[in-house]
C-alpha cells in the first residue's frame, strides 16, 4: 500500500509540474480541481462549478479516482466529512447514470450494493476508500469542481464559490421524484414521468399544465446554466415557455412572467413567423416552428411549509 501511495505522489508531482492552474486548485491531466469545503446540495454545487466554467468532476479511471480521494482527505479534513459530491447523477432519467459534463460513462467504482435505489439520484465519493455511493441530491456535502487548465500558474486567482440568493424561504419539502429543486427561484424543474418525452410546443405546454406547471421560463444567467446542465445529461434540447404569435414582434412566457431575460443565440430570432423558443446546449435560445418535437421540461413553484 505504501509503494502504491508513493507512486501516486510521484505521478501527481510530475503531472502537476506541467499543469497550468490557478493557485488553490490541484492540477491533473489538463484539468484543474477545486476542492470546496462549504457543504451544499448537488445542484448548488454544480452551479458553483458552472460559474468557474467547469462542472462537478467526472472520473474515467481508477488512478484519477484514487488521486482525487487522496487529495480530498487533505482538503476536507473535518472529522464529520465522509464523502463529497462528484458529477455523476441520474436526475433526468432515474437509473440511467451520466456525468454533468456529458463525458462518457466509461468507468465506475460503486461501493457494495450501490447504487442503492432509484430515489437516490446523485453520486458521492467516499474520502477513505474512493468508493461511490448514491445519495439524496438535497443533502449538503463538500464537492470538487473540474475546470480546464487554461490559467497560467503565475496568475493569482481568487475563486468565490459562495452562493447568495435574493430571497429567504421557509422550510420546503423536496420536489417530487423526477423534479429538481433550484434554490434561487424556489422552483422545481422536470416532469412526473421517468422517460424522456418529446412533443410539439403546444402539446408540451399542455403536458406541463396537467402537472400544475408550465414550460420553463428563464430570468437569469444562473437559471439558464442550471437548466442547460440538466439538458446536458440527456444530450437533447428542450422547449422553453417562450412563444410569439405576432410574427416575432413580441415574445411572451407561457407562465405569464416578464420577459426580462432573453439569452438569444447570435442572429436570432430569425424566422419572422409565429414561432417558439428552445434552449440549445450552448445556453442560448433559438426560434423554431412550434410544430417541431423536442424535449419537455416543466417548471413549477416548490411547496412552502411555514
Amino acid at each position: 500500500m505504501q509503494s502504491i501511495a508513493s507512486i501516486l505522489v510521484i505521478f501527481f508531482c510530475l503531472n502537476s509540474a506541467f499543469a497550468v492552474c490557478p493557485n488553490g486548485s490541484v492540477g491533473w491531466q489538463n484539468a484543474c480541481y477545486f476542492f470546496q469545503s462549504n457543504s451544499t446540495s448537488f445542484t448548488n454545487a454544480e452551479i458553483a462549478c458552472l460559474n468557474l466554467n467547469g462542472h462537478l468532476l467526472s472520473i474515467h479511471n481508477g488512478f484519477t479516482d484514487a488521486l482525487i480521494a487522496g487529495q480530498a482527505s487533505d482538503h476536507f479534513h473535518e472529522s464529520t466529512v465522509v464523502d463529497f459530491w462528484i458529477g455523476l447523477n441520474s436526475l433526468m432519467l432515474p437509473g440511467n447514470w451520466s456525468w454533468m459534463d456529458n463525458s462518457t460513462y466509461d468507468f465506475q467504482n460503486w461501493g457494495p450494493s450501490e447504487p442503492e435505489n432509484l430515489s437516490m439520484s446523485c453520486a458521492a465519493e467516499n474520502i477513505q476508500n474512493g468508493y461511490w455511493s448514491s445519495d439524496d441530491c438535497f443533502k449538503a456535502k463538500p464537492f470538487v469542481c473540474e475546470v480546464p487548465d487554461i490559467v497560467p500558474t503565475t496568475q493569482h486567482v481568487t475563486i468565490n464559490l459562495n452562493f447568495t440568493t435574493t430571497k429567504s424561504y421557509p422550510a420546503y419539502e423536496n420536489c417530487s421524484h423526477g423534479w429538481i429543486y433550484f434554490e434561487p427561484t424556489h422552483s422545481c424543474y422536470g416532469k412526473d414521468q421517468t422517460v424522456l418525452l418529446e412533443y410539439t410546443w403546444t402539446d408540451s405546454e399542455q403536458y406541463c399544465l396537467n402537472q400544475n406547471a408550465h414550460l420553463f421560463s428563464l430570468h437569469s444567467f444562473e437559471e439558464t446554466k442550471f437548466v442547460a446542465a440538466l439538458v446536458d445529461a440527456s444530450n437533447s434540447v428542450p422547449w422553453t415557455g417562450l412563444y410569439s404569435n405576432d410574427n416575432e414582434a413580441t415574445w411572451h412566457w407561457s407562465d405569464g412572467s416578464p420577459t426580462d431575460y432573453l439569452p438569444w443565440g447570435k442572429g436570432f430570432p430569425q424566422l419572422k413567423t409565429s414561432s417558439c423558443g428552445y434552449l440549445y446546449l450552448d445556453e442560448h435560445i433559438y426560434d423554431a416552428p412550434c410544430t417541431n418535437t423536442v424535449l419537455v421540461i416543466c417548471k413549477r413553484p416548490a411547496p412552502i411549509f411555514l
